[in-house]
């Protein structure tokens, strides 16, 4: 603590001059001083992150802070279906200010004469990074030469050519390129440099907004603030290159988000790179390796066979040289905080809201239905199909070939649930259908779908709403099958789709059905994990397995937030002694380690599987090469387990740990839980140039709210 000493604790908070009597709505627990906090961060550093569990209210404080470090102009970047949802939060939690959403480059033009103080525009991040079309500029030349060579038809062969200096298009080798070639990426002549592509006038007409404002508007907002932070990681992404012109050109930077870390060194690095000065200073734009070397977890492979096949041998000496494949594992050195805790608050939801509902995570796992030996049935043909797909992988496995494993995982997950489509598999490779089953009847109902029948008509009794999370929603779409079983039951049923309901209508297009009197909601998980507060649904079933461990525990507590009064219940359902089962098992392990209070950057749990799913797939498909078996009584003592590890975790907290603001507990760094010699540098470490932010735990720190 010498080494850093506190700027803000709860001894000094009043005297920092940040006064909420000014805001509309009167923070809840922990949200006055995560406000106060941010808005000293934002006053102090180019950069500021807060890391708040879902339901924190993270657009209340990101809004209150900005408007108390004393911001005048702010753009706000979010997700396309928050952006309604942004304007109503700003004007509830600062009533002076402007609010408006820009669409178009007349949108911010007018801006430059908006009323309101402070005035807040608001950015889809679609609008920010979609631009026009291009297609290539090229001519067409007959091949010239002593005799005029003709194709196979008969006819002269054309070459493409530069339309400027009429040169052949060919590539760094001098190889000649086809227009195909050029539709994949942007390139210039190579003799005169002139550009061999052009606007697509058939196109939609637009240009990013987030460039229109680093060109036209520099230096006119003076914070950038950004919804939804995660999103913004990949180094190639449309919407991650928009946030960093945005933030180039805005005087600071407020980022919200719910993870801030997918788990790997390498998901911090574009982050902290396009929002931090500090590490820009330090990394160049394709500085990752030397990220990762530094800050990852990395595992260097040598492959030797008998044969000691080394790929080179010492000339003078007995040196000989094996290839080595470096490869990142999940996990980040602790040096990694000092990025991080001098403009990081983190927030979890307990903090803020006392006397929260209980909430419960339950799974159910079902039998196949079964029939007479040698009659078909759900169970018969999900053993046929698995057997048939095992053969098949298997054998391609042993020729070093993994296009299988996908259509292995998919039809094995799905099949269940879609058994009245049938399934077939054709191998990609030779076109040859390698399994296949025909479709079961339809006139009845399945033992999953009885078990989801019978919880909503348990719940409607109740009188709580359902929510039905779906992953098949297009090839293998079940919704309108669950709609049919669901209507027949004789409950209200809407379905939630993509290519129906436009993002931004979807808050407004969900409590127009509640109004409508709805029992059921089904949605595919990821069209509802950021920004919408689901509280009239208590009840969640995932009907299907999701990939994602991010996404499932972002869609899980849609309707676990402030303002809920029953408690919420979360139920998996997943069919008996099937690769369900299996995934659910893996999912339920990552769970586990994902209690551990945000900010605390662990080398395993939730995070290490990033948020696409892709390793989930993979470890599922080592289950396949390692004849690993899931155990149906486990994976119901994993959640056992996880429910109990959730509990023990909030127990230290106790009632009063949110009974005033003076005794609130919000953490406002990594690490939270190290004793206070650890703040030390590590030997040979350069301190930080400006403090930093720190805050100490109730069992640690007494009653003090300490803000190193």
């Amino acid at each position: 603590m010498k080494a850093y000493p506190p700027l803000y604790s709860a001894h000094n908070r009043d005297e920092l001059g940040f006064d909420l009597r000014r805001l509309g709505r009167r923070p809840m627990g922990a949200q006055a001083d995560a406000i106060r906090a941010c808005a000293l961060s934002l006053q102090r550093h180019r950069a500021t992150n807060l890391v708040g569990e879902m339901g924190t209210g993270k657009t209340t404080i990101g809004t209150a802070a900005a408007a108390l470090a004393g911001f005048e102009r702010v753009v706000v970047l979010c997700p396309p279906h928050l952006v309604r949802k942004w304007q109503r939060e700003v004007k509830a939690t600062v009533p002076s200010a402007g609010a408006v959403i820009v669409r178009s480059i007349s949108d911010l033009e007018r801006v430059r004469h908006a009323g309101g103080w402070p005035l807040f525009v608001i950015l889809s991040r679609e609008q920010a990074k979609l631009s026009y079309r291009w297609k290539p500029a090229i001519v067409t030349r007959v091949v010239s030469g002593s005799q005029m060579l003709r194709d196979e038809d008969g006819l002269p062969m054309r070459q493409v050519s530069c339309p400027a200096c009429f040169a052949p298009v060919v590539d760094d080798e001098g190889v000649p390129l086809e227009e195909a070639d050029l539709r994949r990426k942007k390139l210039s002549c190579e003799r005169c440099h002139s550009p061999l592509w052009q606007a697509d006038c058939h196109g939609p007409r637009r240009f990013p907004l987030a460039d229109y404002i680093a060109r036209r508007m520099p230096g006119f907002f003076d914070l950038l603030l950004i919804d939804e932070q995660h999103e913004y990681k990949a180094r190639g992404s449309a919407q991650g290159l928009a946030a960093g012109t945005l933030a180039t050109a805005c005087g600071a930077v407020l980022t919200l988000t719910g993870t801030l870390m997918g788990g790997y060194a390498s998901t911090l690095f574009y982050l902290l790179w396009r929002f931090s000065p500090g590490v820009r200073e330090e990394f160049q734009y394709n500085d990752e390796p030397k990220w990762v070397s530094r800050y990852g977890i990395v595992e260097r492979i040598t492959r030797r066979n008998g044969d000691d096949d080394a790929y080179e041998d010492g000339r003078s000496s007995r040196r000989r040289s094996y290839r080595t494949r470096v490869v990142e594992k999940p996990g980040v050195s602790p040096a990694v905080l000092f990025h991080l805790i001098g403009n990081t608050a983190f927030l979890r939801l307990t903090d803020v809201a006392s006397g929260l509902p209980e909430y419960a995570e339950e799974v159910q796992l079902v039998g196949l239905e079964s029939g007479p030996p040698g009659e078909p049935s759900q169970a018969s043909y999900y053993r046929k199909l698995a057997g048939e797909l095992e053969t098949a992988v298997r054998q391609a496995l042993a020729t070093g070939s993994k296009r299988l494993l996908g259509a292995y995982l998919q039809s094995l997950l799905a099949y269940p649930d879609a058994c009245t489509k049938g399934e077939q598999v054709i191998d990609p490779g030779s076109g040859e259908v390698i399994a296949a089953v025909p479709p079961l009847p339809a006139d009845r109902h399945y033992p999953k779908e009885e078990a989801l029948l019978e919880l909503v008509e348990t719940e409607r009794k109740l009188g709580r709403r359902v929510l039905v999370f779906i992953t098949h929603t297009a090839s293998r779409d079940i919704s309108t099958r669950l709609e049919s079983v669901l209507g027949a039951g004789g409950h209200r049923v809407a379905s939630l789709k993509a290519d129906t309901v436009a993002p931004e209508r979807r808050e407004e297009w969900v409590a127009r059905k509640v109004r409508e009197g709805i029992d059921v909601l089904l949605a595919h998980p990821r069209l509802v994990q950021t920004g919408l507060d689901l509280v009239d649904f208590p009840t969640i079933v995932w009907h299907e397995v999701e990939y994602s461990v991010y996404t499932m525990r972002q869609a899980s507590r849609r309707s676990w937030r402030i303002g809920q009064r029953l408690p919420v219940r979360v139920l998996y359902l997943a069919y008996r002694g099937t690769l369900q089962t299996q995934a659910l098992t893996l999912v339920a392990k990552k769970l586990q380690a994902s209690l551990a209070v945000e900010g605390e950057l662990t080398e395993d749990g939730l995070a290490s599987f990033g948020d696409d799913g892709e390793d989930l797939l993979l470890a599922l498909a080592r289950t396949l090469t390692e004849q690993v078996e899931a155990s149906d009584d486990s994976l119901e003592g994993l959640f056992a387990g996880l429910q109990e590890s959730e509990r023990d975790l909030e127990a230290p907290l106790g009632e009063s740990a949110l009974g005033s603001d003076e005794a609130s507990d919000i953490r406002v760094a990594p690490e939270a839980s190290m004793p206070e010699a650890a703040a030390e540098p590590p030997v040979g470490s350069t301190p930080a140039a400006e403090p930093t932010v720190l805050v100490m735990p109730r069992q640690m720190a007494g009653q003090q709210l300490r803000l190193l």
